[in-house]
């Protein structure tokens, strides 16, 4: 009985069973990872196409809605000849995209969606809400309550509800004095779609799985004959190796090279460089001390080297190839439609006159102190150094969400400074500031940049009329 085990352990811990074990699961590994990497690419793909598809149908809402007349819509609705109109343009485009489930306009409110248009009975089997009614808020969009009560972007929802796989998109509209009005909001049922995704994939599936049985049987029978036969021969030959002495490395050797396996496939190749190893082993572990120390050593120096380009020295702020890296990360936002910040550009006033008439030790000392108005001001958001007397912040977050009283807290703080007249003329700082946020006519970081410069000069030519180039 102790002999039976003994020989069940040994089966159990043989290569033999374990590589095509490992290969098996492997394999299938593979299989499951390729359904799965394909049914979420599937996934983004069917949500990045309805998502366009939605923001192309809610630009054709909202160029039908006159934003001045919503309290008539509510108010007056079906007794209105253009809201009667309106909603058969919204009938007749629902038509045109097979794939809408709902279309509805709605001003949100502290307690929910005030109704304005309700095109709940597209499908002809029920009515929508009536204008002036409140449709409480769905689960999914109590966090985002605040920025739809302010009319803000919020993102795009997809999720299984009890109506189906659905796509939500909503777009807020402004009146002309850039006032929230409502949301023109579109609901696309994405279920025949994802039934098709999940169909392809059924059928991927069930074709992988016979490929990779015929597969998986060649391989086992291909490995079982050229594998593990070679390598039980080195195994056996390995377990009586010896380390102790320099005759016993070489008598190791001599016993490999007794085996004389042909180098017809990987395993001849192995056994090839096995005993190569064996041979050049004494030499590596010699020099294994030396080469970690230089490795080590290369690799600080590369940290240092990349820390020192991305910061400027003077400053410590981010330097301008840094501002350009960022620059690249937000350009990726804009092409996937996530971008939301702005810039800032800072010109320090005055710094020529500063270094020329007192030195450049002091022109330093007041580009710092310029620097760290601007730093304490905008807390929350990354400054950059790119140029002599030039900074950028870029906005994002908190500091984005107050950004005009963020600009008028710079712009104030910097005036303060420099009406100090009791403190010296490098310690009285004073610098232009002007502000761009991202916008529809925008295409590129570059673009918000050129106006958040021109919004700068504007300022420094207003303050250079009352207070002059130099002080």
């Amino acid at each position: 009985m102790d002999g039976f085990m003994e020989n069940i352990e040994k089966k159990w811990k043989s290569l033999s069973l374990k590589l095509p074990i490992l290969y098996t699961a492997s394999t299938l590994l593979v299989v499951v990872i390729v359904l799965v990497s394909v049914y979420f690419q599937f996934e983004k793909q069917m949500i990045r196409e309805f998502t366009q598809m939605a923001q192309g149908v809610t630009r054709l809402m909202a160029r039908e809605i006159d934003t001045e007349k919503i309290d008539d819509y509510i108010e007056r609705n079906f007794k209105m000849k253009e809201y009667r109109e309106i909603r058969a343009y919204f009938t007749e485009l629902e038509k045109s995209y097979p794939g809408i489930e709902y279309m509805y306009v709605y001003h949100f409110q502290e307690d929910g969606g005030l109704v304005i248009f309700d095109m709940d009975d597209l499908d002809g089997e029920g009515q929508g809400d009536e204008p002036g009614t409140i449709y409480p808020y769905d689960k999914a969009y109590v966090p985002y309550k605040e920025k739809l009560m302010k009319g803000q972007y919020v993102p795009v929802q997809s999720d299984v509800t009890q109506y189906g796989y659905l796509l939500t998109y909503m777009q807020p509209l402004f009146d002309e004095k850039g006032n929230y009005v409502c949301h023109v909001c579109v609901d696309f049922s994405m279920d025949r779609m994802h039934m098709e995704n999940v169909e392809f994939l059924l059928t991927l599936g069930l074709v992988l799985a016979i490929v990779v049985t015929i597969i998986l049987v060649a391989g086992i029978r291909a490995m079982r004959k050229g594998i593990t036969g070679p390598l039980n021969h080195i195994s056996k030959c390995t377990e009586s190796f010896k380390y102790d002495t320099e005759e016993d490395r070489l008598k190791n050797i001599q016993m490999m090279e007794q085996l004389d396996i042909p180098d017809r496939n990987e395993i001849g190749r192995l056994y090839q460089i096995f005993t190569s190893t064996l041979k050049e082993s004494h030499y590596y572990m010699t020099n294994f001390s030396k080469a970690k120390n230089d490795i080590q050593t290369t690799a600080a120096a590369l940290d240092q080297m990349s820390e020192s380009a991305m910061r400027d020295v003077l400053t410590h702020v981010g330097s301008k190839f840094a501002y350009e890296a960022k620059a690249k990360e937000i350009e990726e936002e804009i092409e996937n439609g996530e971008a939301k910040f702005a810039i800032v550009m800072v010109d320090v006033n005055n710094l020529k006159y500063v270094n020329d008439t007192f030195g450049h030790k002091e022109g330093d000392r007041y580009i710092q102190g310029c620097c760290k108005i601007v730093c304490d001001v905008y807390k929350h958001s990354p400054v950059f150094r790119v140029g002599g007397d030039e900074f950028v912040a870029v906005l994002r977050g908190e500091d984005y969400d107050n950004r005009e009283a963020k600009l008028a807290q710079a712009r104030v703080t910097f005036m303060e400074a420099f009406l100090q007249k009791n403190k010296e003329t490098w310690e009285r700082y004073s610098a232009s500031v002007g502000m761009a946020s991202f916008g529809e006519g925008d295409t590129n970081v570059e673009d918000v940049f050129k106006r958040a410069d021109a919004a700068m000069y504007d300022y420094k030519v207003e303050f250079k009329k009352k207070y002059g180039s130099y002080r």
